[in-house]
């Protein structure tokens, strides 16, 4: 079993039990607990001056600033190291010179990622407190992801559908009808490729759309997800500003929309493989305001007939449609784009 820290809800079940005179045996029964974690808890956290009394809120915030203390006890960057490596931070020093310069020169190990959790630590004490390292970072650290901080509002976050809401069908890729999208973009300022695959067959939809809004992208969603409506039930793509009706396309498909969480784009990692295979034939940067009108089926039909390992060398489409195919006799259907790229 593993082990777990208790929860708030547990300590006012300790609290009630507690004050009942219910033994320890007793507690752990009803908690599912180990008798020697009710045991150290009540030992931990009941203030010697009142033996019987055990209360809960005040029995977490005793446990967090345990916590607190145990971690700023462990940690590497204190005392003279703490000051020198603050005094090169001002210097203008990254984090990667100055662990490089310390293990080559002092003979300290201490990672450049421990370096960056000491000015994250710095950076999250109140305005009075704080040292300011954060501002000795290039860019003031606004273009590392430790400090970026998401646009998103409050009142968008709650709206929003998250990743982890997601059935688990979706998550195991157990049946068809779990989708993830994306964008594919050509030339800065121009039009894209809407694509679309299914989790578990990775079967691929493809449409043009000539303008990148999120009004034009959900319009493109309803055209390509039409014939497949039948076996549609989640959809999950990024945090794009082209993926934002998700409310009215939620109401329009009939599905629940998820959300990645924020710069997470393994989280889906299929599409994400899918448009890797498509710049086989549409490098970076190829102008798709130019691309013939049968390049998006053509580009379905070459992946959706491609025998893929992950699916035991069965092609897309066989799985989705649970069908048998015979691709190695007999004549195969061609749309130009079998050998070389677009340009």
């Amino acid at each position: 079993m593993t082990w777990r820290h208790l929860t708030l809800d547990e300590r006012y079940q300790i609290q009630a039990m507690a004050k009942n005179r219910e033994s320890q045996a007793a507690i752990a029964r009803a908690l599912g607990r180990s008798p020697s974690t009710i045991s150290r808890e009540l030992q931990r956290n009941v203030i010697p001056a009142e033996p019987r009394q055990y209360l809960a809120r005040r029995a977490a915030q005793m446990t967090q600033r345990r916590r607190v203390a145990k971690g700023a006890a462990s940690r590497k960057i204190q005392g003279e190291l703490a000051q020198l490596v603050e005094q090169k931070l001002r210097l203008g020093w990254s984090p990667e010179q100055i662990a490089g310069r310390l293990a080559s020169e002092l003979a300290v190990q201490v990672s450049h990622e421990t370096i960056y959790q000491h000015v994250l630590r710095d950076n999250a004490l109140p305005y009075a407190e704080s040292k300011r390292l954060r501002y000795c970072l290039r860019w003031h650290g606004y273009k590392h992801h430790r400090f970026r901080k998401s646009r998103m509002s409050e009142r968008t976050r709650a709206r929003k559908n998250w990743i982890k809401d997601r059935p688990q069908a979706a998550n195991k890729r157990t049946e068809t009808g779990h989708w993830e999208r994306d964008l594919l973009l050509g030339k800065r300022g121009h039009s894209a490729l809407l694509t679309i695959i299914d989790r578990k067959s990775r079967y691929l939809l493809v449409e043009h759309v000539l303008r990148v809004g999120s009004a034009e992208v959900a319009e493109a969603t309803v055209k390509a997800l039409r014939p497949h409506q039948g076996v549609t039930k989640t959809m999950t793509n990024d945090n794009g500003a082209e993926f934002q009706r998700d409310a009215k396309l939620q109401t329009k498909l009939g599905i629940p929309i998820f959300f990645t969480e924020p710069a997470a784009p393994w989280q889906r990692g299929s599409i994400e493989n899918a448009n890797g295979l498509i710049r086989q034939y549409l490098p970076k940067g190829a102008d798709l305001d130019q691309i013939q009108r049968y390049m998006p089926e053509a580009l379905e039909h070459a992946l959706n007939f491609r025998p893929r390992k992950i699916l035991d060398y069965r092609v897309p489409h066989e799985v989705f449609f649970n069908q048998e195919l015979n691709l190695m006799t007999g004549d195969l259907m061609r749309f130009g784009i079998e050998t070389g790229r677009i340009h």
